[in-house]
């Protein structure tokens, strides 16, 4: 399997209006892929269809070599038990503890306490979380929150990792070092990583594929150089970048 998605014709109206017009997009299984683009661009509409959170009104979305139209209930259990998410707002569960929170995606796993437990001490080292098991989440930080998250995304490692608003409520320092437990996977694990944000700038490092959204189009889809040398051409590229309609 060369992809581990690929988006094919992908429209999607929400209320009426065009939120995402013909969307094609194949990304190689390894990559880190950002897709970003100004607020209202149709960043996180496009990661829950990837997620099968949403289905599209046209076209075609696969993800791990499998058209998510085409599955099922058990078979979308089984493929989400590859594909890791961080959503954009909160989805921790309030009256859980931290530890709870991250055992929430082992609950079907043939693992014991023990081996679940296990698992979920190395994520939390691995993300900087140890002392804090028995935490609720309105106790942590939201830089911690969302650091649960992603252990949480992680704990199960997973093929993919799909990760809505890469540094919201992170602050520069917590984001290079989670980036870099990020880089470290991928090469490890051949975690393939798919995450928005508003602007290609805001990361301390560059991911190899950056796709630029702006009102629902796919403007390019292009390694970092390429996105630079079209940028200095392209008007609305610029525009797109900079958040301006």
């Amino acid at each position: 399997m060369s992809a581990a998605l690929r988006l094919s014709g992908v429209y999607q109206h929400v209320g009426g209006r065009m939120a995402l017009e013909d969307i094609r997009l194949d990304v190689a299984v390894g990559t880190w892929l950002l897709i970003c683009g100004p607020n209202g661009a149709g960043k996180s509409l496009l990661t829950r269809l990837i997620l099968g959170l949403d289905r599209p009104s046209a076209g075609r979305v696969e993800v791990l070599g499998r058209d998510l139209d085409q599955l099922d209930w058990s078979a979308m259990a089984r493929l989400r038990r590859e594909v890791g998410a961080v959503l954009q707002r909160g989805s921790l569960i309030a009256g859980y503890s931290v530890l709870e929170n991250l055992l929430l995606p082992l609950r079907d796993a043939p693992l014991t306490r023990h081996e679940m437990a296990r698992a979920a001490r190395l994520v939390m080292t691995l993300l900087g979380l140890d002392g804090l098991e028995n935490h609720p989440p309105r106790a942590l930080s939201l830089g911690q929150q969302r650091r649960v998250e992603l252990a949480r995304a992680l704990i199960r490692r997973p093929r993919l990792l799909v990760w809505d608003g890469l540094t919201d409520g992170l602050d520069p320092a917590v984001a290079r070092e989670t980036l870099a437990v990020l880089r470290g996977l991928k090469q490890h694990q051949d975690l393939t990583l798919i995450a928005t944000d508003n602007f290609p700038d805001v990361l301390g490092e560059t991911p190899e594929r950056i796709a630029v959204l702006d009102a629902g189009r796919l403007l390019i889809a292009a390694t970092p150089a390429e996105l630079a040398s079209a940028s200095a051409r392209r008007l609305e590229l610029r525009a797109a970048l900079r958040g301006q309609p």
